[in-house]
């Protein structure tokens, strides 16, 4: 159901606006140029999906991707191959030629390239590529790369500086992993959206161990133990899905609360039923 929205025409405009920035419906429809009923009915499915979610200010709604959404990465390598798509169309397939030929001649020492700047969305006096590879000296890749085009302009780095380039907020290794990558497609997503991957992980792992606790329940029926570790488990899938939705709360009491209203049940007593109640939600946020 989630591939026939996404590929949508509207609903790629729609993503394409979010994953850029939070926007209003009307900011969605100005800079997609769509009108805003075509956007209203398409974002209406998109949240349905869980895909885009709808934060109320005041009397206006600010939508934004949903970076947390099980499929998260699979829309993001979909965008992300439709910008490659359009950047060699636009570049006459050069960045196919110098990814294969870098391939060719760098061999196991070369882990993709980037190209960045001006070449990606405007007119441009240079085409910046930055080349990820170990152990070769710029100067002997400008030269092979210049007999492509001579406009090309190559930066050297390895994984290693770009990871620490963004951790220093350095600008110029933001813009890099802003632009159009080749052969290094799954490294830039990871870094351009860690810390949701993270979030993600933490909170797949913590509804494991709580799922966890209570198929032990069935296995060690001793009162005491059921009691304690029952409890454990509801709590750890409590705190876990209340994270999918980006609420945090203070304590046990405030998440219980929170979990109630948020999906409109309370865990049972019974183990059977909790494993149950606990299979539903996995089904919603795994």
């Amino acid at each position: 159901m989630l591939s026939k929205i996404i590929t949508k025409q509207v609903s790629r405009r729609i993503i394409s606006v979010l994953l850029e920035k939070n926007a209003s419906l009307s900011e969605i429809a100005s800079i997609s140029k769509t009108t805003k009923a075509n956007i209203s009915h398409t974002l209406s499915e998109l949240e349905q999906e869980d895909i885009v979610r709808k934060e109320i200010r005041g009397r206006t709604h600010i939508y934004r991707f949903n970076f947390l959404h099980v499929n998260s990465k699979e829309v993001l390598q979909y965008f992300l191959r439709e910008s490659q798509e359009q950047y060699m169309k636009k570049m006459n397939n050069l960045p196919k030629i110098v990814n294969n030929m870098l391939i060719q001649i760098l061999n196991k020492n070369y882990e993709g390239c980037i190209f960045f700047g001006s070449s990606i969305n405007q007119e441009y006096k240079d085409i910046d590529i930055f080349v990820i590879a170990k152990n070769i000296k710029v100067y002997d890749i400008q030269k092979r790369l210049q007999q492509i085009h001579t406009k090309i302009s190559v930066t050297l780095g390895t994984t290693n500086e770009i990871s620490k380039g963004i951790e220093n907020e350095d600008m110029l290794f933001k813009n890099i992993i802003n632009g159009v990558p080749y052969g290094c497609e799954e490294f830039i997503i990871n870094l351009r959206h860690n810390k949701y991957f993270l979030q993600r992980k933490d909170i797949t792992e913590r509804f494991i161990i709580g799922y966890r606790e209570i198929l032990s329940c069935l296995n060690i029926t001793e009162k005491e133990y059921v009691t304690k570790h029952l409890d454990k488990g509801i709590m750890d899938i409590v705190y876990a899905s209340l994270a999918y939705f980006e609420q945090y709360p203070h304590n046990d009491k405030d998440a219980k609360k929170m979990f109630k209203e948020k999906f409109k049940f309370s865990f049972s007593e019974s183990i059977t039923k909790a494993k149950i109640q606990a299979e539903r939600i996995g089904g919603m946020i795994l």
